[in-house]
């Protein structure tokens, strides 16, 4: 039974119980507050993505000078010659540009960030895709089958080494132009992504996510960082501290006290060391060896009484013989 160890083993159990729980709610609050900090990196990552796509949109493209790798449309300026010039047999500027779309941008800007040394990566993906490279992977076909289901804003999951966040992104009517039909969309958007997919959006409705990814550690890795040396050599202090202090607050003085009332009971004397405390005094382990003093004075008052007390005289004898 636990109430039959000693005083310091009970202590000791009570106090493992208690650093266990106690590190129970550090791993929970430690998760709540880890997880809170990636959610809120991965929405500054979706915000800042949000912004450059509608910066974007509102033009309805943009330009790009001398990048013919991915575009829809190109346009080539050519600056004539000035016949009033010294020299105007001279060769004409010829400047090529071509045009993104918000998709295409911001999938451009995708691919530089996935090739940085920058720990978040984000993607753009919707349900009904245009470019089959954005494509949707397996939590962003779940994201997307939540999101459109149960009409949430935003989606996250946690994987043993990743954390995913999903954006929701909405139809407006500047994507109207491309997305709401294949017959009215931009020669150049069919010709680049065909007629099959992309389009039948209506303004409002969920056009896709933006998929943000984000490095996740193991509670461990995170705990290393947090506690260290210095902490654990704190709680061993901590611990030794309360069992010294059970020790000499306790445990010894009522072993002194168990010591004295033994020889008290077999009549023998014993020093509680009583003459230095104080009747005064709030620690109950001094007013219980003040107690016992008093009672240990009750009794040897009580013992030299009975040792004193007179005995009764002893009862007459009857005479010897009688009448005859």
């Amino acid at each position: 039974m636990l109430f039959n160890r000693s005083i310091t083993t009970q202590f000791t159990i009570v106090f493992v119980v208690a650093l266990l729980l106690v590190v129970g709610s550090f791993f929970l609050v430690l998760e709540s507050v880890y997880r809170t900090e990636l959610k809120s990196q991965a929405e500054t990552v979706a915000d800042n993505v949000d912004a450059f796509g509608s910066w974007v949109s509102q033009y309805g493209r943009v330009w790009v000078r001398d990048n013919d790798k991915s575009f829809l449309g190109q346009v080539t300026l050519v600056n004539a010659a000035d016949p009033a010039a010294a020299n105007p047999s001279a060769p004409s500027d010829v400047w090529h540009f071509y045009s993104k779309n918000p998709a295409l941008a911001q999938r451009e800007f995708s691919e530089v960030v996935e090739k940085s040394s920058s720990p978040a990566k984000f993607r753009v993906t919707s349900h009904n895709y245009m470019n089959p490279v954005n494509k949707p992977d397996a939590f962003e076909v779940r994201a997307l089958d939540r999101i459109r289901a149960n009409h949430l804003a935003e989606y996250y999951e946690t994987t043993p080494d990743s954390f995913r966040f999903a954006r929701t992104l909405y139809v407006k009517a500047s994507c109207l132009p491309c997305h709401a039909s294949a017959e009215n969309a931009p020669a150049d958007v069919k010709t680049r992504y065909g007629t099959e997919r992309g389009f039948g959006f209506r303004e409002g409705e969920v056009a896709g996510i933006i998929s943000v990814r984000l490095p996740a550690r193991s509670f461990w890795k995170v705990t290393t960082d947090v506690v260290g040396p210095l902490q654990i050599a704190l709680l061993v202090s901590a611990f030794l501290a309360a069992v010294l202090f059970i020790q000499f607050a306790v445990v010894r003085p009522i072993k002194r006290v168990t010591r004295a009332a033994e020889r008290i009971s077999i009549g023998q004397q014993a020093d509680l060391g009583a003459a230095g405390l104080s009747r005064a005094s709030a620690n109950e382990m001094h007013q219980l060896i003040l107690a016992t003093e008093r009672l240990r004075a009750s009794l040897m008052l009580a013992m030299q009484r009975l040792t004193r007390k007179p005995h009764p005289p002893a009862p007459a004898s009857p005479p010897k013989g009688g009448a005859e």
